[in-house]
C-alpha cells in the first residue's frame, strides 16, 4: 500500500551520505566538485539538512561513484530505518527522521 511519504527524508540521507564520503576522502565539497564537474553551490546545497526539494540525479551519483571508486549502495546507507520509521523504536532514527 503506497502512503504520502516526505521524500526530503530520503535527500537528506543521501546529502548527508555525500557528506561523509568528501571528508572519507579527505575531500572539500570544491574538490569533488571540480572532479564531478558541478558547482561547489550544489554540492553544498545537496549536503544541506535545512534545504527541503533539493535533490541529486543518478548520473551524479554515478560520477562520484566513478571518482572515488565506491558502490552506489553507499549513498542509501539508513535507507532501511526511514522505510522502516513507522515500525522502529529506535528514538535516535526517529529523531533524525524528525529533524
Amino acid at each position: 500500500m503506497y502512503e504520502e511519504i516526505d521524500y526530503n527524508k530520503f535527500y537528506r540521507l543521501i546529502g548527508d551520505n555525500i557528506k561523509k564520503i568528501i571528508m572519507d576522502h579527505n575531500d572539500s565539497q570544491e574538490v569533488l566538485a571540480e572532479k564531478i564537474d558541478m558547482s561547489r553551490g550544489f554540492i553544498s546545497q545537496v549536503e544541506s539538512p535545512g534545504l527541503t526539494g533539493i535533490g541529486v540525479s543518478l548520473d551524479t551519483l554515478f560520477r562520484i561513484c566513478i571518482v572515488y571508486n565506491i558502490d552506489i549502495r553507499i549513498f542509501f546507507d539508513g535507507f532501511e530505518k526511514l522505510i522502516n520509521i513507522k515500525n522502529n523504536q529506535n528514538t535516535e532514527v526517529k529523531e533524525y527522521v524528525n529533524n
